[in-house]
Parts: C-alpha cells; structure tokens; sequence
C-alpha cells in the first residue's frame, strides 16, 4: 500500500520498465512525493510499475536498498551504485586530471597574489 509514512517507517520502492528492467531503487517516508521529484528525469516515462515495501526504520529500509544496488543492477541509480563512484575516482586520478587540477589551483593563487581590495571611500564630516 502507498502512504505517507508514520513515526519511523520508511518504505523502500522499485520502479520498472514495461519489460519488467529494474529502473530505479530509492527509500522514502513519503513515496508518491518522491516520485513527482523523480518525473522531472528522462527515464520517468518509461514506468510502468513499481513495489513498495515498508521498514520499521530508515537502517533497514537503507541496508535493502543498498543490497538492490548491487544485486538487482538498477539502470538509473547511477550516483548510489558502486560501479558509478569506482568510475568517477579513477578518472579523477589520472595524471591528466590531477595536473588540471594543480594548473588552476596554480592560476587561481596567482591570481589571488598581488591584488589589492580597494579601500572603501574615506569620508570626512567636517
């Protein structure tokens, strides 16, 4: 059933594709107002269906996600799952990367060397 959660609830939803793909995993106390935050995404219209299931608490509605990110492959869950942030650090590690990054860190210092904040108008009251 889908409701607004009361006291510590927290429901854990599925959201598919007409083929049955796995889209999208997320918790929430209040599942229909997460997925109108969810519309504003491309793959939104691709829903056909979803689960929701309730947990007593947020730990364990969190562990069933977190165990459905790494099991189940959700396509667009792609900021949570663990494929995503091992991508994102290694390509923020390359030698290329780190060196972009020292060079505007070198430009931004150089910048702030030798800059004067202009004094604020003196005035004088006679």
């Amino acid at each position: 059933m889908i409701h607004r959660a009361t006291g510590d609830e927290v429901a854990v939803y599925r959201l598919f594709a007409d083929s049955g793909q796995l889209l999208y995993v997320g918790i929430s106390k209040d599942p229909m107002n997460r997925w109108q935050e969810h519309s504003a995404n491309s793959w939104w219209r691709r829903v056909a269906s979803y689960e929701v299931r309730w947990h007593p608490t947020r730990a364990e509605a969190r562990a069933e996600e977190k165990e459905a990110m790494a099991s189940e492959s959700p396509v667009h869950n792609i900021h949570s799952a663990p494929r995503h942030g091992s991508y994102w650090r290694a390509a923020l590690n390359t030698p290329e990367a780190v060196a972009s990054r020292a060079a505007r860190a070198q430009q931004i210092a150089k910048g702030m060397r030798g800059s004067k904040r202009p004094k604020a108008e003196e005035t004088s009251d006679g």
